[in-house]
C-alpha cells in the first residue's frame, strides 16, 4: 500500500513539473510576441513621423492614354525595360486595346486593364496593386527614359524632403513648360484654370512633360488612372493639396519619328478631346473657366436631358453628394425664366416670383445655388391675355424658341421646360382672389411655404433683380417671405431637408 502511494506521488510530481514548465514557456512566448508587436508598432509610428532622408529610389513607369491606332508604346516600353531591368513598366488601358497594341514580352513590362473584368485576376485590373516602388513616373506617349536619366533620378530623389507635398513636372527634350494655377470647385462642378504663374510651383502645367510623384501621393488619389491622365492627376492632386514643381534636373527623351501629317494630328487632337470629356464626366466637371475669359461647357444642353434625375422630397440627388445645382442647369433655368417673363410682360399679365425663387432674389438677386426650378404665380384671369397660356391649357406644344409648354400632371398649373428633352423648367401657378386672400386649386403638402396669402401683397406689384432680369415681385418682399417661410428666412439659408448640413 505504501509502495503504491509513493509511486502515485512521484507520478503527480512529474506531471506538475511538466505542467509548470509548459506554463512558463507559454508565458515567455506571449511576452515575446507582445514585445515584438510593440516594437513593430513603435517603428511604424516612427516611420510615419520621421521618414529617412535617403531611400532606395525605386521607380515604376506608367504609360497610358495612348491612341491604339497611332502610338509609340512598344518602342517606349521595350527601350525602358530593356535598359533598366529594375524599373517596372505598366501599360494601363481602360479596356483591352483594339486594334491590338504590341506589348514587349519582358518580365518588367505588364499590360493592366483598369476596367474591372470578371475574367481577369485582381492584379490585372487594379494598376495600383502592381506598384511596389516608392516613386511613379507617368510618361506621355512618344517619350522614354534611359540610364543617364535613371542615374540623375536616383541622386535627385535622395536629396528630396519627402515630407513635402510635391510632385514634379519633367520636360521632354527641353520643351517649354508653362505654370498655371488650378482650382477645382467640386461643390459647383467648376474647374478654374488660373493665370500663368512665374512661380515654379503650379496647380497645372502645360507643355510636353511627364509627371513624377511619390507612390504615397498616388495612393491618396480617388482614381489615379482615369482618362486624360495629366489633367486627371492635376485635378486630384489639387484636392489633396499636392503642388506640382517644374524641375530642370531631369529630362525625358522624345522618340524620333517622322513628322505627322495633318490627318494624324487632327485624329490625335480628337482623341485627346474625347479623353477630356470622359474625365470631366467621371469627375463631375460641367464648366471650365480660363483666365482669359474663355469658358468650356461639358454639361447639359437643349438636345440632352438635364444633369439630374427625378427629385424626391424636394431634395435633388446632388445635394446628398455634397454638391449644388450644376452651372449648366442654372444657366438654362435663367434662360427659360427670361423667355417666360418676357412673354408674360408682353401680354401684360400680372405675375410675380414665388417661393424659393423670390427668396433667391431677396438674398442674392439670383436662383438659390441648390435650387432646381423656378416658381411664379399669376392671376388666373390674366391667362386669357396670353396666347401661349390659352394654347397650353388645351394642348402641349413647343414654341419657336424650342421651349416646351405643357399642363403639369401634378395639378392645376403649367410648366415651361427648357426643351422637349431637357426638363429644367419654370412652373406657373394660377392664383385667384377670394375675400381678399389669394388662393389656388393645387397645393403641395411638402412645401411649407405653399400657402394662401393676403392679396394686398400684390397691390401694387413691384420689381426685383433676379438672374439678370428685372422681375415682377410682391410689394414688401421681406414681409411676404416671412409670412410664408417664417421670421429671418432671408438671413438663414438652409436645405429643403434639414437633415443635410448646409
Amino acid at each position: 500500500m505504501v509502495t503504491l502511494l509513493n509511486v502515485t506521488m512521484r507520478i503527480l510530481r512529474r506531471k506538475w513539473k511538466i505542467f509548470a514548465a509548459a506554463l512558463f514557456v507559454s508565458i515567455l512566448l506571449l511576452w515575446t510576441i507582445n514585445w515584438c508587436g510593440n516594437r513593430q508598432s513603435n517603428n511604424a509610428e516612427h516611420s510615419k513621423t520621421s521618414e529617412p532622408l535617403n531611400v532606395l529610389p525605386s521607380l515604376t513607369v506608367i504609360i497610358q492614354d495612348f491612341d491604339v491606332l497611332q502610338n509609340d508604346v512598344f518602342t517606349s516600353a521595350s527601350y525602358i525595360a530593356g535598359n533598366l531591368s529594375d524599373v517596372n513598366v505598366l501599360i494601363v488601358s481602360e479596356q483591352i486595346p483594339y486594334p491590338p497594341v504590341k506589348i514587349p514580352t519582358l518580365e518588367n513590362v505588364k499590360l493592366v486593364i483598369s476596367q474591372p473584368n470578371p475574367g481577369h485576376s485582381l492584379n490585372s485590373s487594379r494598376p495600383e496593386l502592381n506598384i511596389r516602388s516608392n516613386f511613379v513616373l507617368f510618361l506621355p506617349d512618344g517619350s522614354l527614359i534611359g540610364q543617364d536619366f535613371y542615374r540623375i533620378y536616383k541622386s535627385f530623389v535622395n536629396k528630396l524632403d519627402l515630407s513635402r507635398n510635391e510632385a514634379f513636372a519633367i520636360t521632354v527634350d527641353n520643351s517649354r513648360l508653362n505654370c498655371y494655377g488650378l482650382d477645382f470647385k467640386m461643390k459647383t462642378w467648376t474647374l478654374n484654370i488660373g493665370e500663368r504663374l512665374d512661380s515654379k510651383s503650379c496647380g497645372y502645367v502645360k507643355g510636353d512633360h511627364g509627371l513624377l510623384l511619390q507612390a504615397k501621393h498616388l495612393f491618396s488619389l480617388m482614381d489615379p488612372f482615369m482618362p486624360s491622365t495629366f489633367m486627371s492627376l492635376y485635378i486630384q492632386l489639387s484636392l489633396v493639396y499636392v503642388k506640382v514643381v517644374m524641375i530642370e534636373d531631369l529630362q525625358l527623351q522624345r522618340i524620333s519619328t517622322a513628322p505627322k501629317d495633318a490627318k494624324v494630328l487632327w485624329e490625335q487632337k480628337q482623341f485627346r478631346q474625347r479623353k477630356s470629356e470622359q474625365l470631366y464626366a467621371k469627375v463631375g466637371v460641367k464648366k471650365v473657366n480660363y483666365a482669359n475669359g474663355h469658358t468650356e461647357w461639358y454639361g447639359c444642353n437643349k438636345e440632352s436631358t438635364r444633369c439630374f434625375d427625378t427629385v424626391y422630397q424636394n431634395m435633388p440627388e446632388y445635394l446628398y453628394n455634397g454638391r449644388w445645382t450644376p452651372p449648366c442647369c442654372l444657366t438654362h433655368l435663367r434662360e427659360t425664366a427670361r423667355h417666360v417673363f418676357g412673354i408674360l410682360d408682353a401680354c401684360k399679365a400680372r405675375w410675380w416670383l414665388e417661393g424659393g425663387s423670390l427668396l433667391g432674389a431677396a438674398r442674392d438677386h439670383d436662383i438659390i445655388p441648390w435650387d432646381y426650378d423656378i416658381d411664379i404665380g399669376m392671376y388666373r384671369e390674366d391667362m386669357l391675355k396670353c396666347n401661349q397660356l390659352l394654347r397650353v391649357s388645351k394642348e402641349r406644344f413647343v414654341d419657336e424658341k424650342r421651349f416646351s409648354w405643357e399642363k403639369a400632371i401634378e395639378g392645376d398649373f403649367y410648366r415651361v421646360q427648357f426643351s422637349e428633352s431637357n426638363h429644367l423648367h419654370v412652373d406657373i401657378f394660377p392664383f385667384y382672389p377670394q375675400n381678399g386672400i389669394m388662393t389656388k386649386d393645387t397645393w403641395f403638402k411638402t412645401h411649407k411655404q405653399d400657402t394662401e396669402f393676403p392679396e394686398h401683397f400684390l397691390k401694387p406689384l413691384t420689381r426685383i433683380e433676379f438672374a439678370g432680369i428685372n422681375a415682377s415681385a410682391p410689394n414688401n418682399v421681406r414681409e411676404f417671405l416671412e409670412y410664408k417661410f417664417g421670421k429671418g428666412v432671408i438671413e438663414s439659408p438652409k436645405y429643403p431637408n434639414e437633415v443635410i448640413a448646409f
